[in-house]
């Protein structure tokens, strides 16, 4: 074989080498990318879930609250008419 056909064929074993090799990585990188994505989902899922329980444990507080607050009325007036922080008129 002459040395111009013993450089080409290693230049093209080199370039197929480093094509699959490049290919390869390119596959782990993506693959690691998606499960990063399947992490964050379960995260978000997990957070959706506190919050979500977070609210009800508010509007149970909230409604307790609303009940063992005595009736307004019977203070002398109707106050639930008037916000937080406007005078009396």
């Amino acid at each position: 074989m002459s040395r111009a056909a013993k450089l080409t064929f290693l230049g093209s074993c080199v370039f197929a080498a480093g094509t699959i090799w490049f290919v390869h990585r390119a596959q782990k990188m993506e693959r690691e990318t998606m499960y990063q994505g399947v992490l964050r989902d379960q995260e978000r899922k997990a957070q959706r879930e506190q919050n979500t329980r977070e609210f009800e444990e508010t509007r149970a507080r909230y409604a307790e609250l609303i009940k063992q607050q005595p009736e307004l009325s019977e203070a002398g007036g109707n106050q639930e008419s008037k916000g937080p922080g406007r005078p009396d008129k």
